[in-house]
């Protein structure tokens, strides 16, 4: 899992066919081992066609306001470089969200 800004968010989601990006900020972390875990997890099985990346919101609020990210921590899901998700809290299965994410199907 890599650090994505403003910067170079449009190579990052360019790169593979789909993307993960964990929102958190350095307050929250009561829940940023949980999602670096479900992300880390992910990565090991899907790191050939998905790239793996986080954000702090604290260091680059504009980024998480254009997704936007209502809380942390969030995960935005991405296909072909377009967001098909978002969705908060601590307990998702991104591996499940990605796998729908590349079939097409929509992240729920």
């Amino acid at each position: 899992m890599r650090l994505v800004t403003q910067t170079d968010i449009a190579v990052f989601l360019a790169e593979k066919p789909a993307a993960a990006i964990h929102f958190d900020a350095n307050w929250d972390a009561k829940y940023r081992a949980i999602i670096r875990s479900a992300m880390a997890d992910a990565e090991r099985v899907l790191a050939d066609g998905v790239n793996f990346g986080e954000v702090d919101c604290d260091r680059d609020p504009e980024l998480a306001r254009s997704i936007p990210i209502l809380n942390v921590p969030s995960v935005a899901y991405y296909r072909d470089g377009k967001l098909v998700g978002a969705l908060i809290g601590a307990e998702q299965n991104v591996r499940v969200h990605l796998d729908r994410a590349l079939r097409g199907d929509p992240i729920r």
